[in-house]
Formats: C-alpha cells, structure tokens, sequence
C-alpha cells in the first residue's frame, strides 16, 4: 500500500515540530466580522483585522462568531476553531437549506412603518421565531412622521397588544428625529440584528447609530482586500455608545414554514394562558371544539389577525 503524499505545508509543519522551530503557530480568540466564502474577516483583541482562512472540515463562520486563529510567521492566519455559540440566526436557502446567517445575538429588530406598510404577518412570524430561538425581541414603528391621524389610532391599538405580551415597542422616524435616543439605549452592550421589508428604513435606522457606516464598510474593504461586493454579506460593526449591529444585508423576512416548528402555539405569547385549558389534549386551535384558545379570540382576548397568522403558519407546516 503506497504512502498518502504530503503538502509541502505540511511538511514543514512536521519538520518544524521535529526541529522545535521557533516559527510555531500561535492560538488568539477573534470575532469574525464577515464571511466572505473561502475567507472571513476576524477581529483580534488588539484591533487588528485578519483576513483569515477556514480549516476545510470546520463548519462555516459567520458574522459574530468567536473563534481561534492560528498565526504564523511563515504563513497566512487560519481559522483553526469555532468556539460554542450561544445563538444563531438562520434563514432558507436554496431548496429549502437552512443557512446560518449570524451568531451569537442578542436582540432582533423588527421594522415597520407606514411606507410601504405595516406587515403584521412578518412581525408575527418574527416574534416566533425569536421565541423559538430564544433571542429577545424589538419592535420598531418607523417613519412615524408619515402617520396620518386617521391610521395614528390603530397604530396605538397595535402598540397597546403587543406591550400587553411584554414585547418593547419603539417608534423611530430618522427624517424627525423621533425615538432615535431611544433606540441606541436598547442596542448598548447586546448584539443586534434588524429585519425588515423592503423601504421600511433599514438602512436609515442603521445610519443613526453608526454615522460612519459607509466609511467603516470602505475600511473594512481596503483593510481586507476582500472588495465592496462584501456589503451582500453581514457585516458585523461595533457600536460606540456600546455593542454591537451586524448589518445582515441578505435576510429581509422569515418564511417559517422552511424551518421545522414542532407545536407553533408554545411560540405564540398570548396564547400561553390558555394552553392545556382545551377539551382535547392535542388540540390546534383549529377546527377543535372545546378550544380555550378559539375562546380567548372570540372574547377578543386574543388579537384576530394574530390568530389567523398562527393558522397560516400551522397549515404552511402540514
């Protein structure tokens, strides 16, 4: 049986570890910054940006991500290993591929406004999938200066139901400068993340907390080589009133029904009260009778178009 051939790196990697080289590799913990395929971006201690290479049998890092590096003098920094995260944000990929997104947040930001109009469906699916991941959650009303008195009403009722499940409800408009103070209070010392359709102001609310982001994201281009096509990627900034907004350019909704979502009602807030209280045991708030639940939205209990966005996402997942 003929004898594997090595790389001429490893090689010298064997060489050194017999000679007691001093050209040895080095461990230091870093934050990746941005993933970039092949390469990602990692932050050092010190400041330092790296553009470092991933051992190939190591799952890929993503923005967030802590992880050992290898330095060496003789060769470029590698990615050696991922250190154990505490959350991870995902999305649907193509045909259905689950596809990490940003690790290690602490808070979702979930946008609304008036322009182009406040999707409840998203916010709801939203607020579950937090609830399943068990990452906390923000809502923000944008662009209130474009509220009509008429639509000003129903906003309040909105607000009114979610506050009443303990959820945060800001209102933010960047061309008024309403609820911005407000808004870098709730992102200090955690880690951030906004979702969002489309024109809801994404890009404009990130502008307020960090002024400099099209200065920083040039930086981060020259500093790494890596090109301005990088900005698809998210891209983790750290914020100077404290913590940190990873910028996740490619993820603007959720579709749950790509995820596997075992009992969608225990993700439900308002429903929590009422589970275990029906005649049957396995009962999904849908055609049952005797359903506590069903009850709870007939006394107006619990919000209508809540319960309809449960019962489109429990037949999305049959």
């Amino acid at each position: 049986m003929s004898k594997r051939r090595l790389s001429e790196q490893q090689q010298q990697r064997i060489e050194q570890r017999r000679s007691g080289s001093k050209h040895h590799s080095q461990g230091f913990e870093g934050l990746v910054v941005m993933n970039s395929g092949k390469k990602a971006t990692v932050q050092l201690n010190d400041g330092r940006l790296l553009t470092c290479h991933q051992r190939a049998n190591l799952a890929n890092v993503v923005a967030g991500d802590k992880v050992i590096i290898s330095l060496d003098e003789q060769h470029p920094p590698v990615i050696e290993s991922l250190l154990p995260r505490r959350s991870l944000l995902s999305r649907p990929g193509f045909r259905g591929v689950i596809k990490p997104v940003a690790a290690n947040v602490d808070q979702l930001l979930v946008v609304i406004a008036p322009a182009p109009g406040i999707d409840l469906d998203l916010l709801d699916r939203s607020l579950c999938y937090c609830e399943w991941q068990g990452l906390d959650a923000v809502i923000i009303l944008n662009k209130v200066d474009l509220l009509a008195d008429d639509y000003r009403a129903g906003c309040d009722q909105l607000a009114t139901v979610y506050t009443a499940m303990g959820y945060t409800w800001i209102e933010t408009s960047t061309e008024a400068d309403i609820g911005l103070e407000a808004l870098k209070q709730i992102c200090n010392n955690k880690t951030s993340v906004f979702l969002g359709n489309s024109g809801v102001g994404k890009s404009s609310l990130t502008q307020a907390l960090i002024p400099d982001v099209a200065i920083r994201t040039q930086q981060l281009s020259s500093s790494t080589g890596l090109g301005q096509h990088t900005t698809n990627n998210a891209t983790l900034y750290e914020l100077d009133i404290g913590g940190r907004l990873i910028d996740a350019a490619g993820i603007r909704s959720l579709e749950l029904s790509e995820f596997a979502i075992e009992q969608p009602d225990r993700y439900w807030r308002d429903f929590r009260p009422y589970l275990g209280q029906c005649r049957f045991s396995n009962c999904t708030h849908d055609h049952e009778p005797g359903c506590s639940v069903k009850n709870a939205v007939e006394s107006e209990t619990i919000a209508m178009h809540r319960y309809q966005h449960y019962l489109r996402l429990l037949h999305s997942n049959t």
